[in-house]
């Protein structure tokens, strides 16, 4: 809200003024009286009072006092008045949006460009993975009945191996499950019919708990797996053992307090790690 002004006549008839804000405080008022109105709205408007009429006239004040110095740029520059500089300035304007829009259709090209050269990178990235999929010795049958779960990021210089199966279990234990076993027992007959095929079984946990227990917990893990596999008959030189603790897991874990989450659950596990070269 704006401040109010006043202009009314004193006890002795003189024209004074007075501002009030919308608080209803008085903000400034005339310190003499004038006989004229005039004069007492000249002393009020040195004291920042306008009205909007005021405010056009100043402003088409200031614009004709633009336009005057526009005008004599024109002249002073060759042109022979308003409109003609006014066309230049247009066809400016107009070669700058040009150049904008081609601009833009650039930045666009050369990112669809990209856009396809990582699309093939990644086909030929998927291609030469599937295509080393061919070199596992195991019989068309078996791998069949294999489910390929991940590559092993870390094999050793010697062998290339894939990952399949894994077993879970329940947080902080390292005994098998009677589900775990009935899973174990399909393993155990896939490795019975590759007899070549050399395994390394790998131990994982669930974020909670510290780095140390975690670590001996995954290997407990993994040999309660090897034990199980040795007891149907596989031989224990065909199968190590490495333990990852709480490192790589297969989810992240928002919460790690929540040992019965989808994502910790997925982590309580011992993944396969099959060398096929």
């Amino acid at each position: 809200m704006k401040d109010k002004w006043e202009f009314y006549k004193d006890s002795e008839a003189q024209w004074r003024w007075r501002r009030t804000a919308p608080n209803g405080n008085i903000v400034g008022a005339a310190t003499e009286g004038y006989t004229n109105k005039a004069d007492c709205e000249g002393n009020a408007r040195r004291n920042g009072w306008e009205t909007d009429e005021m405010i056009e006239e100043g402003l088409a004040g200031d614009k004709a006092e633009i336009n005057e110095k526009a005008n004599a740029l024109y002249e002073k520059h060759g042109f022979k008045g308003g409109d003609e500089f006014a066309a230049g300035f247009e066809v400016e304007r107009e070669r700058n949006i040009r150049y904008t829009l081609a601009h833009h259709k650039m930045q666009r090209n050369l990112l669809v460009t990209i856009v396809i050269l990582l699309c093939v990178i990644i086909a030929l990235l998927l291609f030469n993975l599937l295509r080393g999929d061919a070199k596992a010795t195991l019989s068309d049958k078996s791998m069949s009945e294999l489910k390929v779960m991940m590559l092993v990021l870390d094999p050793q210089a010697d062998e290339e191996v894939i990952a399949f199966g894994d077993t879970h279990f329940d947080y902080d234990q390292s005994t098998l499950t009677p589900e775990a076993k009935a899973l174990l027992d399909e393993d155990v007959q896939i490795l019975k019919d590759n007899p070549s095929v050399n395994i390394r079984m790998a131990g994982y946990t669930s974020a909670l708990g510290s780095e140390a227990v975690n670590q001996i917990l995954s290997e407990k893990r993994a040999n309660a797996v090897r034990e199980y596999m040795i007891e149907k008959g596989i031989a224990p030189e065909r199968i190590t053992v490495i333990g990852y603790g709480r490192t790589r897991p297969a989810l992240y874990e928002m919460d790690p307090y929540d040992v019965d989450s989808k994502e910790a659950l997925a982590n309580m596990r011992v993944l396969f790690e099959i060398n096929v070269k």
